[in-house]
Parts: C-alpha cells; sequence; structure tokens
C-alpha cells in the first residue's frame, strides 16, 4: 500500500455519527472511492469487508459482527443531508507542528526522521483522544488471519466464514447426533459439503472436518475423521462408529495453546554440569527408551541455563530428565527430589492436550518412578499413558505431515511399548496392549542429523531391543495366559521354536562402537532374561523337562553374573526391579538343585550339571546383594535372611546325598572286588585241576584207588593259592569323614555326626520355586500404592 492510497483512504472516514437511515451496501469502488485514483481502484477488497453485490442487501445483525466490521459498515453506511467535515490525513507528529505530511506509509519521513512512530487519529468518533499507527488496520487484518489459521488447525474448524460469536463446539447444534456421515453421504449431499484439504497434525489425534462455506451450522467434531481419515468400518461403505463418535463419547475437548507460565526453574552449578548429568540419562536409559530426541533436549538445556524462559512441557521436561539422571548417577536422592517437584508444578500444562508432548511427560514421570522410592505408581501411570497413546492413534499406521513427526511419534509408542512389557512380566500382570492390534511400524535408524544410517546410529540398540521385546512379548502371552495347559511334545516344540527366534536375534545383533557396553552386555542380559522367562515353570507348561531345567540354571547363573559385574565397579541401580531379577535368579539356580536331589532321590542322575565353583559363586553374589540391598531400602534384610536359610537347607541336603551316594559307591566297589577275589580263587582252582589232569600216569585204573586214598590227607596241607602277578592289588577305600562338608553360607552345618537326614520342611521343597509368587505380590503392592 502506497501513502497515496493510504492518503486517499484515510480522507474518506467522517467524523459524525451514523444516522439512523438504512444502509446499502454498495460497491466500495462506486461509493466509498469515487475520487480515488486508478491505482486505488485496483486494489483487491480487504479480506474484512464484504463482497460486493449489485442488489441491496440488508445489514447483518450486531451480535454477528466483528469489531472491525461493525467499524467499517458504520463508516460505509453514514449517509446524511450535509456533508460531513473530513479528517485530517497528515499525522499527529506533523500536526502539531504545522508540517505539510508526505503521508509515506507505513511512516512518514518527518517521524522518520524523528524516530517517533507515525500515527494518525482513529477512524470514527474520537475516543480520548487516542491515536493509531498508519499500518494498524493492516496489521490487524493480519493477525485476524493469523488467528484463524490457528483455530482452524488446533480446533479442526474453520471459523473465516463464521459469524463472531458463534459456537465452535457440536453442542450449538441439537441434531449432529442424526446426521449421515460424510462417507455413506449421497453425491449430491457429498456435491453440496464443501471440504477444505485435510491437514494431518501431530498436535491432535484427530483431524476435524471443516464446515462448509454455506453451511449455517458447524460440523461436529466427532464426524469431522470420516473426511480425513481412511475407512476403518467393515467395509467401503461402513464407517466405525466408535471412531465417528469417539470425542462425545470420550468427553474431548479441542487442543488449546498452553499458558505462558514462568514457574520457578533450577539449575545445576554450570550448564556443563548440566550436560554431564544429562549425558548420564541418554547414555543409559535413552538407549532403552528414545522417546526424547537428545539435540532437541540440549538445545533447550542450553536456553534454560542463558536466562531463557521455558514452555511449560519444556520445563516439565528439563526437570523430570535431571531427577532421573541424578538418580541414576547416583547423587543425593534429595537433590533429585527437589527437580522432581520442580517439574509437578507445570505437569497439569503439559498434560493439558492429547499430544505428543503429553506422552513425553508421561514416560518421563514413570521412569523416575521406576528409579525413585517416592512417587505415583508406575503400574498406573502406564495405564494411563498407553490409554492416551491408543486414544492418539499411535499404534496404528497412519500418514503425518512430516517424517520427522512420524519418527517422533513411533519412538514415543516403542517406548511406552518396551516400558509395558517390562513392567507387566515383572509384575505377573496381563499386558496393557496385545500385539495384534499393533500396526504401526518400527523407527527408522536416523541419526541426529536425519540421515539413515543402518547399524550405526543411535537407534540402533533401540531398534534391537524392541524386536527382543515383540519375541518376549509372544512368549510371555504364550505361556502366561489362561489357556489349557499343553502337552509335553507341543511345549517342547514350541520352546524350541522360541529358542530359534531368541538366538538368531543375538547372533544378527549388531555391535555399536560408539556404546559397545550396551551393544554386548546389555544385549546379553536381556538374551538370558528372556531365557529364563521362558523355560521356568510357567502356567501352561508347570513341569518343564530337563532342557528347561538345564537352561533356567545357566540363564540364572548369567543374570546373576551381570548384576554382579555392574556392582563390581559401582554401576548397579538399587531399584525395586533389580532386587526383582536378582531374587527371582537366586531362587530359580535353588529350584534347579531341588530337581537335582529329586532325580538322586529316584536314583536317577541329575538334571543339571553345572560348574561346581561358578554355581556356588553366584548363589554367594546373591546373599551379597541381598544384603546390600537390606541397608538401603527396608524390609529387603528379611528377604535376604529367608533365601540365605533356603540355599543353606538346599545345600546341605545336596551334601547329604552326596554322602549317602559316596557310601553307596564305596559299597558297591567293595562287592566288586569281592567277586573279582571269588572269581580269581576259582579260576586259580581250575588251573590246577587241569594240572594235575595231565600229570596222571597212562593207566588211570591202576592209580585210581591210590589217588582216592591220598588226596583227602594231602588237601589240607596244600598252600594257599598265589594271586596272578598280572593282576593289580586293590586296597580298601579310606573311612569316610563322621561329618558330611556340607557347603554352607552361615556356617551352620544342619548334618549332624551321626549321618542322619536333616530336618527339612516337606513343604519347602515342593514350593521353593514358587516362594517368587510371594515376592511378586509384594512388589505389585509396592508399584500400586
Amino acid at each position: 500500500m502506497t501513502s497515496k492510497d493510504f492518503r486517499d483512504q484515510l480522507g474518506k472516514f467522517r467524523l459524525e455519527a451514523p444516522a439512523l437511515l438504512p444502509v446499502t451496501w454498495s460497491s466500495p469502488t462506486t461509493t466509498s472511492f469515487s475520487k480515488a485514483s486508478p491505482r486505488a481502484q485496483q486494489l483487491s477488497p480487504s479480506p474484512l469487508a464484504r463482497p460486493p453485490s449489485s442488489t441491496p442487501q440488508p445489514p447483518p445483525p450486531s451480535d454477528s459482527l466483528s469489531p472491525l466490521d461493525s467499524t467499517t459498515a458504520t463508516a460505509t453506511a453514514t449517509t446524511t443531508a450535509t456533508r460531513s467535515k473530513r479528517v485530517s490525513t497528515a499525522c499527529d507528529f506533523c500536526r502539531k507542528r504545522k508540517k505539510k505530511c508526505d503521508f509515506r506509509y507505513p511512516n512518514c519521513s518527518a517521524c522518520t526522521r524523528a524516530g517517533v512512530r507515525c500515527t494518525v487519529p482513529p477512524p470514527g468518533p474520537q475516543v480520548a483522544s487516542a491515536s493509531v499507527p498508519r499500518d494498524q488496520l493492516e496489521t490487524l487484518q493480519n493477525r485476524v488471519r493469523w488467528l484463524e489459521e490457528i483455530v482452524r488447525r488446533k480446533v479442526g474448524i474453520a471459523v473465516a466464514d463464521m459469524a463472531t460469536g458463534s459456537s465452535v463446539d457440536g453442542g450449538s447444534d441439537p441434531d449432529w447426533w442424526y446426521r449421515v456421515p460424510a462417507m455413506i453421504a449421497s453425491s449430491a449431499t457429498r456435491s453440496s459439503l464443501a471440504l477444505p484439504t485435510p491437514h494431518l497434525l501431530s498436535t491432535t489425534p484427530t483431524t476435524m472436518l471443516s464446515p462448509a462455506a454455506n453451511s449455517s451450522t458447524s460440523t461436529p467434531p466427532g464426524l469431522a475423521a470420516i473426511a480425513t481419515e481412511p475407512p476403518t468400518g467393515v467395509g467401503v461403505e461402513l464407517p466405525n462408529v466408535g471412531e465417528i463418535l469417539r470425542d462425545q463419547l470420550e468427553n474431548r475437548r479441542p487442543s488449546v495453546a498452553r499458558p505462558a507460565v514462568a514457574p520457578r526453574v533450577l539449575r545445576l552449578s554450570s550448564l556443563e554440569e548440566a550436560e554431564r548429568v544429562a549425558g548420564q540419562y541418554f547414555d543409559s536409559l535413552g538407549y532403552q527408551y528414545p522417546f526424547l530426541p537428545r539435540s532437541e533436549f540440549f538445545g533447550h538445556l542450553r536456553h534454560i541455563y542463558m536466562g531463557g524462559v521455558p514452555a511449560p512441557e519444556v520445563h516439565n521436561t528439563y526437570h523430570i530428565i535431571i531427577a532421573i539422571a541424578l538418580l541414576i548417577g547416583s547423587a543425593e536422592p534429595a537433590q533429585a527430589t527437589d527437580f522432581y517437584q520442580a517439574s509437578q508444578e507445570t505437569l497439569s500444562h503439559a498434560l493439558q492436550n492429547e499430544d505428543l508432548p503429553s506422552i513425553r511427560a508421561l514416560l518421563g514421570l514413570a521412569l523416575y518412578s521406576m528409579f525413585a522410592t517416592s512417587g505415583p505408581s508406575i503400574w498406573h501411570v502406564l495405564g494411563a499413558t498407553l490409554r492416551l497413546a491408543i486414544s492418539m492413534g499411535l499404534h496404528k499406521a497412519r500418514p503425518y505431515p512430516t517424517p520427522m513427526e512420524e519418527e517422533m511419534a513411533k519412538r514415543a509408542f516403542w517406548s511406552l511399548y518396551n516400558l509395558d512389557r517390562l513392567i507387566a512380566s515383572t509384575l505377573g500382570r496381563p499386558l496393557g496392549i496385545s500385539d495384534d492390534d499393533i500396526s504401526v511400524g518400527l523407527p527408522r535408524e536416523l541419526n541426529e542429523d536425519g540421515m539413515e544410517a543402518p547399524g550405526a546410529s543411535t537407534m540402533t540398540i533401540p531398534l534391537q531391543v524392541i524386536r527382543l521385546r515383540r519375541i518376549f512379548s509372544r512368549i510371555y502371552h504364550y505361556l502366561y495366559s489362561n489357556l489349557p495347559q499343553l502337552p509335553p511334545e507341543e511345549a517342547a516344540a514350541t520352546l524350541a521354536e522360541f529358542r530359534r527366534e531368541v538366538d538368531d536375534w543375538r547372533f544378527s545383533a549388531p555391535v555399536y562402537p560408539s556404546a559397545l557396553l550396551y551393544s554386548t552386555s546389555y544385549y546379553d542380559y536381556l538374551y538370558y532374561t528372556t531365557l529364563l522367562l521362558m523355560y521356568r515353570p510357567s502356567t501352561r507348561n508347570p513341569h518343564p523337562d530337563t532342557i528347561s531345567v538345564i537352561s533356567c540354571g545357566d540363564s540364572s547363573i548369567q543374570v546373576i553374573r551381570s548384576y554382579w559385574d555392574s556392582y563390581s565397579v559401582g554401576k548397579l541401580k538399587w531399584i525395586w526391579l533389580t532386587l526383582s531379577q536378582v531374587y527371582f535368579a537366586g531362587i530359580t539356580i535353588l529350584w534347579c538343585l531341588e530337581q537335582n536331589a529329586r532325580c538322586l532321590r529316584d536314583s536317577r542322575p541329575p538334571m543339571w550339571q553345572p560348574d561346581e565353583q561358578m554355581m556356588r559363586r553366584a548363589i554367594q553374589a546373591v546373599v551379597v546383594l541381598l544384603e546390600q540391598f537390606g541397608k538401603r531400602r527396608p524390609g529387603v534384610d528379611r528377604l535376604a535372611e529367608t533365601f540365605r536359610h533356603q540355599s543353606t537347607t538346599i545345600f546341605s541336603q545336596m551334601a547329604y546325598r552326596q554322602q549317602q551316594q559316596q557310601q553307596q559307591q564305596q559299597q558297591q566297589q567293595q562287592q566288586q572286588q569281592q567277586q573279582q577275589q571269588q572269581q580269581q580263587q576259582q579260576e586259580q582252582q581250575q588251573q590246577q585241576q587241569q594240572q594235575q589232569q595231565q600229570q596222571q600216569p597212562q593207566h588211570p585204573s591202576l592209580q585210581l584207588p591210590y589217588l582216592s586214598q591220598q588226596t583227602p590227607r594231602h588237601t589240607p596241607h596244600m598252600p594257599p593259592p598265589l594271586l596272578p602277578p598280572q593282576l593289580p592289588v586293590t586296597l580298601a577305600p579310606p573311612p569316610p569323614p563322621p561329618v558330611p562338608l556340607a557347603p554352607v553360607l552361615d556356617d551352620v552345618l544342619l548334618v549332624d555326626g551321626s549321618g542322619a537326614m536333616p530336618m527339612i520342611d516337606p513343604q519347602m521343597a515342593e514350593q521353593l520355586y514358587y516362594s517368587y509368587n510371594w515376592f511378586q505380590e509384594e512388589m505389585a503392592s509396592y508399584y500400586t500404592l
């Protein structure tokens, strides 16, 4: 808009109040700008102005006009008998100094030289001598268009063609429940609706249908998804009624902008310290739950430490991530608690809408609850997060505006999936969502710069974890459901198939050089915990076979070894989840040893023959870890004492069985030696008889009386037979020790010198393994408080 155009338009406003006469809505080019230049006549009308009409039209009602519309209509409709006085077109600065104004837009030359803002008297009646900038009209028009676009994108309703003050929800139309969905409407009905181009947004799960330009009422939000999302019904012409009415059934509210709040912001000693602490989170949990981009978080971190005021969702994410990082870094719990409490100040604002920031806020809260002794129930938080994710449709394969939005949505959902599988299996509870209901694909291996690098990106390890969790989920659902028990043959075949999948996963897992420990040791830990879940007694396989017992024992030793290595370098996380895994692995070893004892009682070879030294070290490691847990968590000392008693009893029983077995073997050896000696004597007698027969004369009939008389006399005086020189001489074994050497942990021998069977609770041997169920209930009670 040039200076001349603005001057021509500004000079047409009148100061008098509008007369109470009928208003004629005529063309602006013929009424208001009759004396304008040709260039001004070619300008397009303002977006806020009504379109020209060849016939007179009645004015719109007063309640349907915006303030700008009312001002324009009032100025245009003022027609009086006398010619009104024109407004001065000079700006206030030039008018006060009685200088000629050159009407430059948006600032005249005099105002530009003086460094002041160029203002002019407002159109219409003077109000408190207020002045407005020259470009106020254009600025307001641009802002209105911008706000209308925001409303359309956030709510899904185009308000540009709606009357001011109209309701934008479905409550204003009582008949919207009975409307026919657009997907099954006739072609004539569809042609009457001017549907705009649908926009899929990441900030709202449902894209609303914009109303038609010529419709008097807005389309209800619940019916909006039909025009923008693919059909989800049974057939092409039958929509999914649940998807149509989900907004009303769930009492959804439109997404709105989060309020700009300025709560307290906690900071560490320096930016370098904050980056170091945050790096501990991304170098550990960031590989397991990659819902938060590292570059994005560090960008917000620098902004905060430079004095910037973060948005509510950024404020919440910053404080909860720092709180988690302080917990896993073995910092002071009080400092982590302060950051957690600061994050709660903006949690309600972060959860205001159904969008990705809400999912991130809940995931951060769940991780904090898993590592802290305070906070909400992780089971309840995961349930709410899964409901929100399903409501947003994150579990479905659907298009997104940009690839990055799609990638972030996938990472958030699969992080939630991993955490749900872990907590559900630990507590022995059902899974939050079935794998059959998931159609979204896996995330891509993208670096922070957005470039795809298979096997060499920060998403390499998370992808491997997701793949194993999906196998883990199928195993858990198959073996721990309430379906009938499996026949032994079917159970063995199914476990063999699962074992092949798990082995293939481990052999194909790539090594990520930037995180060598996570791509090797962490893979091994996940591998053995999956085998432990698969082979231990389950609902559908309560009596495992020999292969299952061997796999349970070996996997338990490897799991305990993994935790012991972390404890040795001071990196063990003293959380309830670690305690559960350690105790469970230790109980499994004792259960395998009990199976060996049963085999010995039945005179069968033992099922599991582990390395004796490695097995004893694993049991001792469990005792040490439980004792250390008892110093940090109240109540764990009782669990450690119970495990010590169980292990002592099992080892004492094993020692007694081994002693009995050794005695039986010694008796068998002595019997074998006696039998060998008897056989040797018989062989010697036979040889002597053969020699005597060879020494008899040619006429045996003459010598028979003599031999028959002499043989009885010389038989008692014969020397004892000599042992053959080629046979070894077997010595008798030494007598067994009076007390069996039972490998106990607390120097208490339950086997006395009499060699009698130790006193064992008859039910403890049967229920030894299932004592973990009691601990599972204890864990479940803690996580759901």
